[in-house]
């Protein structure tokens, strides 16, 4: 646990200073769902035409298996809601995600 503290904490540092003057986005998150699990990831905005975005980034995670992945990203983002498909490529496969929330 303490080295993916570290780790998560070196990404997020380095992912905000490389891109802060860019407007990329950096985060990280812990996840107990069980089991404890965390992810970071980094990510630059390629093309935006009013509520839609497309953006380019990496991911880090340690569950099911730990590893670091290259995914595109496309998202609307609108005043109360927002919604993403995400594909990207690990080491063994391909993999996608569907978010969505609601803003407050």
């Amino acid at each position: 646990m303490r080295r993916l503290a570290i780790w998560a904490t070196t990404l997020v540092v380095l992912g905000y200073a490389s891109l802060a003057e860019a407007g990329g986005r950096a985060a990280c998150r812990v996840v107990w769902a069980p089991p404890l699990w965390g992810v970071c990831y980094a990510e630059q905005v390629v093309w935006a035409q009013g509520p839609l975005e497309v953006a380019v980034g990496v991911e880090a995670r340690t569950w099911p298996a730990t590893q670091v992945a290259p995914y595109t990203l496309v998202g609307v983002y609108l005043p109360r809601w927002w919604a993403t498909l995400e594909v990207g490529r690990g080491l063994d496969a391909w993999r996608w995600a569907v978010g969505a929330g609601v803003r407050w």
